[in-house]
């Protein structure tokens, strides 16, 4: 664009240009306007460009989110197997499953043995001090 203004200067001061140059000059007007048209294409995707960087950080975390929450729920999940687990191992339940009393349902012995060992194996001892 320098060079093409500087050639209009020149023209307009009486100087002969040959023949390429008067052309670039006769095409000052829609070069200027290619420029421009290209600045503002720049200028479209800059801010396509940010908006896609803004939507996949926002999918990100989204994502992460999501696997927290699963997670949070396989926690819960496992908590509350070992608390149902655990309470097998206390006498006075084993006792109402035993006999079917105070809402528990009747389990053999053999199946409430099982059910035990489980819970044993499964869930650490909890140390009431700490």
């Amino acid at each position: 664009q320098l060079k093409l203004e500087d050639y209009k200067d020149r023209l307009k001061k009486g100087e002969a240009l040959n023949q390429d140059q008067l052309e670039a000059v006769e095409k000052y007007d829609e070069v200027v306007h290619n420029l421009e048209f290209a600045k503002e294409l720049q200028k479209t995707f800059s801010g396509l460009s940010q908006d896609l960087l803004k939507a996949q950080k926002k999918a990100q975390r989204r994502e992460s989110l999501l696997k927290l929450e699963a997670e949070k729920k396989k926690l819960r999940t496992i908590l509350q197997v070992q608390y149902v687990l655990q309470n097998f191992t206390q006498e006075h339940v084993q006792k109402d499953f035993k006999g079917g009393m105070n809402g528990a349902i009747y389990l053999p012995s053999k199946e409430l043995d099982y059910l035990i060992r489980f819970a044993k194996l499964t869930c650490p001892e909890r140390n009431e001090n700490l």
